[in-house]
């Protein structure tokens, strides 16, 4: 390759950067030093420019997938004691790693008193998604009721409720702890209606379905939501001690 010790004309840079070429810009430099010093031919410069490219917009989208996914921590299946919990098989909790539910748009509910681990089984199942490039969002139900009753007060309910709506996969943590009124619930119908066979739900609750009619009050209501969520659903009922509890006896 001739000599191109030269630095690069602010003419082309502009160029690269109207094309949004940032991973090329951000090595190039190095590139035609190393295109001199090891004689590299013109089509080797270019595949290093281009893979320099990729590289720089699949880490763009990492950050931008785990940044958009707002999980609390990040915690993964190996970080689980599935010898403390011995009600969650490991083998189906593999299986559900592998993202198949997600292709098949299927859903997740997590039942189980608190402290025994279904929102770190939501977070690990959530992370490997990330991993798989598909969009996550993770929101305890009280967070997204409280942003949906604000958003009719500055009109942008449509907007908000895309934002649950539009994610590959949601995750909606602790359902169960408060009873919603009747204008939450229809929130809570309309996001799980829009999503039904076309995205996936993770559900975390301490409560047993027969008890859901308490959290929705609306019976008619309440059956349309179980319906949409438990037709295509993997169903896990956590029966272990809680964690926390546990943690807590032995350290007295």
């Amino acid at each position: 390759m001739s000599d191109i010790t030269n630095p690069i004309s602010q003419a082309s840079l502009k160029k690269l950067r109207e094309f949004k070429l940032s991973g090329i810009i951000r090595t190039l430099d190095i590139r035609l030093t190393e295109a001199n010093n090891q004689n590299l031919s013109h089509r080797e410069f270019l595949e290093l420019l281009l893979e320099d490219e990729v590289n720089q917009r699949l880490d763009n989208k990492h950050k931008r997938l785990y940044g958009g996914a707002h999980l609390p921590f990040e915690k993964g299946l190996e970080d689980f004691d599935f010898t403390f919990q011995p009600s969650v098989k490991k083998t189906e909790m593999m299986e559900l790693a592998t993202g198949n539910f997600i292709v098949k748009h299927e859903n997740i509910i997590f039942i189980g008193q608190p402290g025994t681990g279904k929102t770190h089984l939501s977070i690990a199942l959530g992370l490997k998604a990330l991993g798989y490039g598909y969009t996550v969002l993770f929101t305890s139900v009280a967070d997204m009721i409280t942003t949906l009753e604000q958003s009719r007060a500055d009109l942008s309910y449509q907007k908000k409720i895309q934002q649950y709506v539009k994610p590959d996969l949601l995750i909606l943590d602790e359902l169960g702890y408060k009873s919603m009124a009747e204008s939450t619930v229809e929130d809570f119908f309309e996001i799980v209606s829009r999503r039904y066979e076309k995205g996936s739900i993770i559900i975390t609750s301490n409560r047993d379905f027969q008890e859901w009619g308490k959290i929705f009050i609306d019976k008619t209501l309440t059956g349309a939501i179980l319906d949409r969520l438990v037709h295509h659903c993997h169903i896990v009922t956590i029966k272990g001690e809680s964690y926390r509890v546990s943690h807590r006896n032995q350290k007295a």
